[in-house]
C-alpha cells in the first residue's frame, strides 16, 4: 500500500482510539424512566417559604411555580443531567446542575439569598439618547438581525441596566427578566441576564432562559409557528447535534472535518495555490471529514450521548451560502471547540453538559428570534 494512505489509515485510527477512550462503559441495563422532582423555595435566613416563584429547567419551556407554601413539583423529567432555576423577585436567581441516574422522586429544597446586587455596573441613566442608542444595539444583538427578529418584541426594556466601559466594552444586566415576545416561533421568552458585553461588532451573554408557550389567536397562526419552528429547527445547533447521533450529517445537509493534531501531520503549513485557499489543499493534510459516528460515543445512562473531539470542528451547512476560509466552499462555516475534550447531549440535540464549547461562525450567530427552546422536538 502506498505510504501517503498507510499514514492516512494510521491517522484515522489514532483519531478513533483517542475518542474512544473518552467514553465510559454505558449502562443500558438501566431502565428508562422518569423523575419527578419535588421540594421547597424558602428565604435562606427565616426559613419562611416563598409563594409563586419560578422554577424551571434552563433553556427549556419545563416549569412551574411553587404554591403559596412555596412547595413545587415538576412531574416527567428524563434521568440524566438539567440544570435548574429558582428566581424570585427581590432575591439572587440560582442555578443548580442535577443529575438523576435512577427514576423516582426527588426531594430537592432551595433557599434563596435576599438582594440582588449589580456588582461593578455603572448605571447609565434611564432617559437619554445615549441610553436609547445603547440599547437599541442590546435588542438588535439579543434579537438577531434575520426575517424573524421584525416579529420579536422586548417587553420591558427598563428592566435593563447598561454601562459603558472606558475601553468601549458595553454591558448589560437585567434587575429582573426581560420579557421577550416572539410572534415568529409563538414564545414568551423570559430572560435573567446576567452578563451581556458588546464589543467590536462581537457579543457575549449568558444567563437564565424561560420559554412560555404563546397561546395562537387561530388554528391558521399555530400552524405557522410549527412552520417557523421547522425552518429555525434547520441548519441549527440542535440540528447538526441531532444528525450526528444519528450518523445523518451528509444527508442532512452538513459536511464536519475534524483537525489533525499537530504530531499526525504529513505537512506542518498548508499553502494557498494561485493565492487562493481552498479546502481540498487541507483535506487529508490539516483536516479530515468526519461522520458522526466518529464523534458520537454512549454515555452512562441511555438519555445521553458523548460528542467527543480533541480538536477543532469545522462545519459547513451545505444548504445555506455564506462566508468561509476556503475559496472552493462558500457555505455557512461554524468553528466548535471543546475545551474538554468532549460535551454531554441527549438524542434529540439537547446539550445537558456543554463544559465550555465555543461556537464561532454562522452557528454562533443564533438569536432569541431564531432560538427554539431545549426541549423541542421536531416530531408531533
Amino acid at each position: 500500500m502506498h505510504p501517503f494512505l498507510n499514514r492516512i489509515s494510521l491517522i484515522r485510527l489514532l483519531l478513533i482510539l483517542t475518542v474512544t477512550a473518552f467514553a465510559r462503559t454505558s449502562t443500558f441495563a438501566q431502565q428508562a424512566g422518569t423523575v419527578a422532582l419535588a421540594g421547597k423555595v424558602t428565604d435562606e435566613k427565616t426559613g419562611k417559604p416563598l409563594p409563586f416563584a419560578n422554577v424551571f429547567i434552563n433553556n427549556s419551556t419545563i416549569g412551574t411555580n411553587s404554591d403559596e407554601n412555596g412547595n413545587y413539583r415538576l412531574p416527567n423529567l428524563a434521568v440524566g443531567n438539567l440544570e435548574l432555576v429558582v428566581s424570585f423577585l427581590g432575591y439572587e436567581t440560582v442555578k443548580q446542575t442535577l443529575r438523576f441516574e435512577q427514576p423516582g422522586t426527588k426531594t430537592v429544597v432551595f433557599k434563596l439569598r435576599e438582594g440582588q446586587e449589580l456588582k461593578g455596573v455603572t448605571i447609565v441613566a434611564k432617559k437619554n439618547k445615549k441610553r436609547e442608542r445603547h440599547l437599541k444595539i442590546i435588542i438588535r444583538e439579543l434579537l438577531g438581525r434575520g426575517k424573524f427578529s421584525k416579529l420579536c418584541k422586548v417587553l420591558n426594556p427598563e428592566v435593563l441596566r447598561i454601562s459603558e466601559d472606558d475601553d468601549g466594552h458595553l454591558g448589560a444586566q437585567t434587575t429582573k427578566p426581560l420579557i421577550i415576545e416572539n410572534y415568529a416561533l409563538g414564545y414568551r421568552i423570559h430572560q435573567d441576564l446576567d452578563d451581556f458585553d458588546y464589543f467590536n461588532g462581537k457579543v457575549y451573554y449568558g444567563g437564565a432562559t424561560r420559554f412560555e408557550l404563546l397561546t395562537p389567536k387561530d388554528d391558521a397562526q399555530r400552524k405557522q409557528w410549527r412552520t417557523n419552528q421547522k425552518e429555525a429547527y434547520k441548519g441549527s445547533l440542535k440540528h447538526l447535534l441531532t444528525s450526528m447521533v444519528a450518523d445523518s450529517l451528509q444527508e442532512q445537509g452538513f459536511k464536519v472535518f475534524q483537525v489533525i493534531p499537530d504530531s499526525l501531520r504529513i505537512f506542518k503549513s498548508v499553502r494557498s495555490v494561485n493565492g487562493y485557499n481552498t479546502i481540498t489543499n487541507h483535506i487529508h493534510n490539516r483536516i479530515e471529514p468526519v461522520r458522526g459516528m466518529r464523534l458520537v460515543r454512549p454515555g452512562e445512562l441511555p438519555t445521553e450521548r458523548l460528542v467527543v473531539s480533541l480538536t477543532q470542528l469545522e462545519v459547513f451547512n451545505m444548504n445555506k451560502h455564506g462566508k468561509s476560509p476556503y475559496a472552493d466552499m462558500s457555505y455557512a462555516y461554524t468553528q466548535i471547540t471543546l475545551p474538554q475534550g468532549y460535551m454531554v447531549t441527549t438524542p434529540q440535540g439537547w446539550v445537558v453538559m456543554p463544559m465550555g464549547f465555543e461556537i464561532a461562525g454562522d452557528l454562533g450567530n443564533d438569536r432569541f428570534s431564531n432560538l427554539l427552546p431545549a426541549d423541542w422536538k421536531r416530531d408531533e
